[in-house]
């Protein structure tokens, strides 16, 4: 049996990530067998990510005989010229076993190596891809960047969950799933599987500080900093940071996270709530409220994807005033189209729809984008001791906070040329109702003045359940009027 051609030495998160087992896995008990480790690495470049993933392949071979791999990236091509190059580089055929052509697919030379098994490459770029994986069974798959380096590319959400039905090669001892990238975006699904919700039983490397400079060109992240012109690339591959992809223009260039993001934010008792919608097959609502102090406080977001308004009142947003809204009135702002009948129903409107099931009145958004582009601008523009006027929830509200630092944007055109309406994606639904909402509520930046004290009353509305309430973040100055903090300050 022959050794290695290179002797491998694993940085610390490689090895972790390598050598990863089911929680409660047990060699020596056959009832543990059957079980799932599922681990993502993430990175900044250099830190040998990919390298990482190959290495998670011999391993998991040498303690499961005869197990079946995938390795795949967005496409074949760049399978080819980096997956399957990186495993070439430690298991080149002719030593380590034998290359396939036809089938894409390197068998592991028993003899040499006392490992038993396959490995199939391929590229999986689009979600119709996941057809093929049906009737396969595996023993462990490995993702290659699933989320894009710079804004295309990766691996849809659909093709890791088609590959984890397809654990089911039989006499494993347990099955693997290893994704390794650099460091993704707050919305892209490798983030909300693995960190922030993150699912249980998927577990998360991400490395702190740079482990492989040993093997890395003198200055290399020196060099990639000065030489990289976004700053949003610098995060995730130079610092090692989550990030999200500033594709072009952002639409709301005054956001700022230091001034207008908050971690809890906790509704102002007797303030009516803003609720803004946009429609379409991607039903948006965003609760709000503006303070007696002119803050106006983004509590929460909703975003149906493939699903109409009827849908996201009865599923989502009911419940949700329902469970922490009692006792409080509200009024709607939103897109104009709503008022539109629809084709299949004359008689049947979004804005009817939203009034017989929530109650309160209706005031239509402008259409033309700069009468919304400009006051939402220029609310995010004001800042009252180091304060923003707008106020967003990390957590409740992420739609909004995804939309507003640089999701919704404008696409930058050949030569430069900004484009002339900001593109139409996931974003630019909260992004839209926003719009409308600060252009009733503050145009031209300002809060609206009211002829009968603060606020203009808005219709009746049904109300119904409880509240749940909650607190800001350290080094948030919330107004006066959010008085309900709890003994020792903010969290």
């Amino acid at each position: 049996m022959s050794e290695p051609v290179t002797t491998f030495i694993a940085n610390p998160t490689q090895r972790t990530f390598i050598e990863h087992i089911p929680e409660g896995y047990d060699p020596r008990d056959g009832s543990t067998y059957g079980r799932k480790s599922i681990a993502c690495m993430s990175c900044r470049m250099g830190e040998g990510k990919s390298c990482g993933l190959v290495w998670s392949v011999y391993y998991h071979t040498l303690n499961n005989p005869g197990a079946t791999w995938l390795l795949a990236r967005d496409t074949w091509v760049n399978c080819r010229d980096t997956t399957r190059k990186e495993f070439e580089k430690w298991f080149p055929a002719g030593k380590f076993g034998e290359w396939i052509a036809g089938e894409r697919k390197f068998v592991w030379d028993t003899e040499a190596t006392g490992l038993e098994g396959e490995v199939y490459f391929t590229g999986l770029e689009d979600e119709k891809d996941a057809s093929r994986l049906q009737s396969r069974e595996y023993a462990g798959f490995g993702l290659d960047e699933p989320s894009p380096a710079a804004g295309s590319g990766g691996i849809a959400a659909l093709i890791f969950e088609t590959a984890m039905t397809r654990l089911r090669q039989p006499g494993m001892r347990y099955y693997a799933v290893r994704l390794a990238q650099n460091n993704p975006d707050e919305s892209h699904w490798t983030y909300q599987k693995f960190v922030e919700p993150g699912t249980p039983g998927y577990v998360h490397f991400q490395t702190q500080s740079p482990e492989n400079i040993r093997n890395l060109p003198p200055d290399y992240y020196k060099d990639m900093e000065r030489d990289l012109g976004r700053e949003d690339l610098k995060r995730r591959f130079v610092k090692g940071e989550f990030g999200f992809q500033q594709l072009g223009k952002p639409v709301t260039a005054q956001w700022s996270d230091k001034l207008h993001l908050v971690d809890y934010l906790e509704p102002v008792k007797g303030v009516d709530l803003k609720l803004l919608w946009d429609f379409g097959l991607n039903a948006t609502c965003i609760i709000t409220q503006v303070t007696p102090l002119g803050y106006w406080l983004v509590l929460e977001s909703y975003v149906l994807d493939d699903g109409g308004t009827f849908q996201l009142i009865e599923d989502v947003v009911k419940p949700v005033l329902a469970d922490r809204y009692k006792g409080f009135k509200w009024s709607h702002i939103g897109d104009p189209a709503g008022n539109q009948r629809e084709q299949s129903n004359s008689d049947q409107r979004a804005t009817k729809v939203i009034r017989e099931q929530l109650g309160g009145s209706w005031q239509n958004g402008p259409k033309d984008i700069p009468q919304r582009v400009n006051p939402l601008n220029a609310v995010l523009s004001r800042a009252v001791s180091g304060t923003g006027m707008v106020q967003v929830d990390k957590g409740k509200a992420q739609h909004v906070w995804h939309a507003l630092r640089g999701g919704w944007h404008y696409a930058l055109l050949s030569g430069g040329v900004v484009g002339a309406k900001p593109i139409k994606n996931k974003h630019s639904h909260p992004g839209d109702a926003m719009g409308y909402g600060a252009a009733k509520l503050f145009p031209g930046g300002k809060l609206q003045k009211r002829k009968i004290g603060l606020f203009k009353r808005p219709g009746p509305a049904i109300h119904f359940g409880s509240s749940k309430q909650y607190i800001g973040r350290p080094g948030v100055v919330l107004p006066k009027e959010a008085h309900e903090i709890k003994q020792g300050g903010l969290r």
